[in-house]
């Protein structure tokens, strides 16, 4: 009955929750067995430490910190396939690394890239350091990918930005290219080396590597030679005992797209069975009235086999704002996850004409900005107490030049001017850069790629939008000052009257001698000046005073 008993009912429950408490200890000594690898009885080559050792700065532990087992003795020469747990579970592969602890340095050393796979990351080892850890190069911005060109050890201009020291997760040099034979050419770059970042070389074929890109389409054309360049590859890469390898082949066309994609899969799979990486540099599918024409690069498939794909630059900035939307919408829907996808900025000016586009350095576009002429009539000589006309040749709003401005369209400082034909410059810099980082964000992609990071003094420094959203994952968007765009004119000697349209009228001094003319131009960031030495001649009694009329 109800009630009945009631004492021996209160031990029976006291018994079932002994029983159960039980239960869950031996679950819990269960689960803590496996993720130390068995406790105090750890039988695997890598236990959990207590060891608290902090991260170096930048990074965060993805695992726990793990140390080598003394008793589980490895033969000298064998690897070790490690899997370690999660500390926090995350879909997330991006800049993880297994590192290795230095008592002598106090620092973490990069061993070999982590690979993602589920809730654990796993590598193989081919050595044995006394205590491991799998960290993850935590940037705001996502990743970023600095390129630099083939450096040689005695030239200083390839070095690396200065303001890129600390900020870069994956630097690439451009040192190799593909053989007819199958293997690669070139020689590695004299890199300094530096454990915050990735050194991934690049093998490079493109139109303007001399035959490269039928050498390319011959090697992929059939299964026996896609094979051998593969092998070939990552014969470089081991040999190397680099971190993996980067692909840009590009300008290839729609008939070498199944070919290419074969070849990256193949070398993926070679790649990662060794923990190694495969990033891919592409270019951007073209938007026409209807579709995305993704052309010879099958991106679903690329994004499946690739660790990283870095879209290059769109170079026509009349386009850019209307076009890149559009196409980075349509490939973070066919690369998974969108984190694969990193985004190129470039600090070299485009210039469009006759439908053509080619790069420049930002100096050279100023030095067509600046231009300078003086003007005389047909039948004059330059000469003492006249007034002259001094013209900025490519800035004359006069001539129809538009002068520097910002386009607001382009999100870009630019002038167009004509030389055969109407041409248009766009200058990258600090305040463009930053209305393209924003779409990285918007449209959740991986991070950010440089297409040269070099500390080359005739490029613009668009490091100054750079850095702030590295550090804080947040574009500064900002435009320039008009003034500033404004050009600022000088004459050594003499007196000038600014139209404020690209050119002054100079009253020439008194006495015949050499006389300089400068006009300064800016980007609303850095100032280029040009000059002109002007050299007026006594006047002749019968040439007519500026203004007179002949004869009069």
């Amino acid at each position: 009955m109800y009630g009945g008993g009631g004492q021996s009912n209160g031990y029976g429950r006291l018994a079932l929750l002994a029983i159960i408490a039980a239960g869950v200890l031996v679950a819990g000594y269960v689960l803590f067995s496996l993720i130390r690898g068995g406790g105090d009885d750890c039988t695997k080559e890598y236990c959990e430490s207590s060891q608290k050792i902090a991260p170096p700065t930048g990074s965060e532990f993805a695992t726990k910190i793990y140390a080598y087992n003394e008793k589980k003795k490895v033969a000298p020469g064998n690897d070790v396939l490690l899997r370690l747990p999660l500390s926090k579970a995350t879909t997330d592969a991006r800049n993880l690394s297994f590192y290795r602890y230095v008592p002598e340095t106090k620092l973490w050393e990069p061993i070999t890239a982590a690979i993602l796979d589920g809730s654990t990351v796993n590598a193989t080892l081919h050595d044995t350091p006394k205590l491991i850890a799998v960290l993850r190069r935590n940037s705001p911005g996502g990743s970023v990918v600095a390129y630099l060109p083939h450096r040689r050890p005695d030239d200083p201009s390839g070095e690396l930005h200065p303001d890129a020291f600390g900020k870069i997760t994956m630097l690439h040099t451009r040192d190799f290219t593909p053989a007819a034979g199958g293997g690669v050419e070139g020689e590695l770059s004299a890199v300094k080396a530096d454990n915050s970042f990735q050194f991934i070389p690049v093998i490079s074929a493109r139109t303007d590597i001399k035959g490269s890109v039928q050498v390319v389409q011959t090697l992929l054309s059939n299964p026996s030679s896609r094979s051998m360049h593969v092998q070939n590859i990552v014969k470089k890469v081991t040999e190397g005992n680099l971190a993996g390898i980067d692909i840009e082949y590009l300008d290839l066309t729609v008939t070498d797209r199944t070919s290419f994609s074969l070849f990256v899969s193949e070398l993926a799979r070679f790649l990662h069975s060794q923990n190694k990486q495969l990033t891919l540099t592409l270019p951007p599918p073209i938007k026409t009235t209807d579709r995305i024409d993704e052309g010879a690069y099958d991106w679903a498939e690329l994004g499946q086999a690739a660790d990283v794909l870095q879209i290059t630059p769109y170079r026509d900035q009349g386009k850019y704002r209307t076009d890149m939307p559009d196409i980075l919408q349509y490939l973070a829907q066919k690369v998974q996850p969108a984190t694969k996808l990193v985004l190129t900025v470039t600090p070299y000016a485009t210039e469009k004409g006759d439908g053509v586009l080619r790069t420049m350095t930002i100096t050279d576009a100023m030095n067509i900005a600046t231009k300078l002429s003086i003007r005389t009539g047909a039948d004059q000589k330059l000469s003492t107490n006249s007034v002259v006309d001094i013209v900025g040749v490519n800035i004359n709003k006069a001539d129809g030049r538009s002068g520097i401005l910002w386009d607001a369209n382009t999100a870009t400082v630019a002038f167009t001017y004509e030389q055969n034909g109407g041409r248009t410059i766009w200058l990258e810099n600090f305040f463009s850069v930053g209305f393209k980082l924003e779409f990285i964000s918007r449209f959740k992609l991986g991070g950010v790629a440089i297409e040269d990071a070099s500390k080359n003094t005739y490029l613009g420094n668009i490091w100054t939008a750079l850095v702030p959203y590295i550090t804080s994952g947040q574009p500064v968007l900002m435009q320039p000052n008009p003034q500033d765009l404004q050009p600022v004119w000088q004459a050594s000697k003499g007196s000038f009257e600014d139209t404020r349209k690209g050119a002054i009228k100079w009253s020439t001094p008194a006495e015949p001698s050499t006389y300089t003319i400068t006009l300064t131009l800016s980007d609303g960031v850095a100032r280029f000046q040009s000059e002109i030495p002007a050299n007026p001649q006594a006047r002749d009694s019968k040439t007519p005073t500026a203004g007179a009329t002949p004869g009069g």
